[in-house]
């Protein structure tokens, strides 16, 4: 294992580390999102595929994890969201929450796509 810095991920076993749950967090967001009974919310659509996309962000933000390219991202978006708009409202009867965690799934969709069109720019 080759250390290039004191940080906690500053070697190649925990560089490969972060490589591996980077890939589980897109194969976990794949494989839901081509289920569409596993994408509605009460299933996994919140409890996993969101908080995926979420922790995704984080690790190519914060420790320069590859993301995934923009065109799955847009998918995920388009189809999340069209998901959301109709089947919201048996979820949360609540309109204030429904717009309030729209506009929370987008803000995350948003800044995973912004690091991917960061990243596969060049």
């Amino acid at each position: 294992m080759r250390t290039w810095g004191e940080d906690n991920f500053a070697n190649d076993g925990a560089r490969d580390y972060l490589a591996m749950l980077s890939a589980k967090l897109v194969a976990t967001a794949c494989e839901i999102f081509r289920d569409d009974e596993r994408l509605e919310l009460d299933e996994d659509g919140e409890s996993m595929f969101m908080p995926s996309v979420e922790l995704l962000a984080l690790l190519c933000e914060r420790y320069d994890v590859t993301p995934p390219k923009p065109s799955s991202v847009l998918q995920w978006q388009e189809k999340y969201l069209q998901l959301y708009d109709r089947s919201a409202a048996r979820a949360h009867p609540d309109p204030r929450f429904r717009a309030g965690r729209r506009k929370v799934i987008e803000k995350t969709f948003r800044w995973l796509m912004s690091l991917s069109e960061s990243y596969w720019a060049g």
